[in-house]
C-alpha cells in the first residue's frame, strides 16, 4: 500500500474546502471592513448630507422619515457565496436624526 499517493488523494480532496473556506473569511473580512468604514463615515454626517464622497467606496445616501442610511455594495470572490449574500452584496448602516 502506498502512503504517499493515499495522503495526496486525501489532500487532493480537502484542498477545495479549505480554498472556499480562505476565500469566506476574506469576502466576510472585507463586508466588516466596508461596514466599519461605512459607520465611522455615519458619526460625521449631519441631516443635510445628500452625498458622500469617498474614493474607496461608492457611498449612496438615502433620507428615510428621521434617518439617514449610508449603502455601499461590491462583488464576492467566492463562488457560491453570492448566492446567499445576493450579487453584489450590499452593506447598509443608518442614523437616526434628532432635531
Amino acid at each position: 500500500m502506498n502512503k504517499k499517493g493515499q495522503a495526496l488523494v486525501e489532500f487532493l480532496l480537502v484542498l477545495p474546502i479549505l480554498i472556499f473556506i480562505l476565500l469566506l473569511v476574506v469576502d466576510l473580512g472585507r463586508l466588516m471592513v466596508m461596514r466599519n468604514h461605512l459607520e465611522s463615515i455615519l458619526s460625521s454626517v449631519d441631516k443635510n448630507t445628500t452625498e458622500v464622497n469617498d474614493l474607496e467606496y461608492k457611498i449612496q445616501v438615502e433620507k428615510k422619515d428621521n434617518h439617514i442610511i449610508l449603502k455601499s455594495c461590491t462583488d464576492v470572490y467566492t463562488p457560491g457565496l453570492s448566492k446567499i449574500l445576493g450579487s453584489p452584496a450590499c452593506v447598509s448602516t443608518s442614523k437616526e436624526i434628532k432635531e
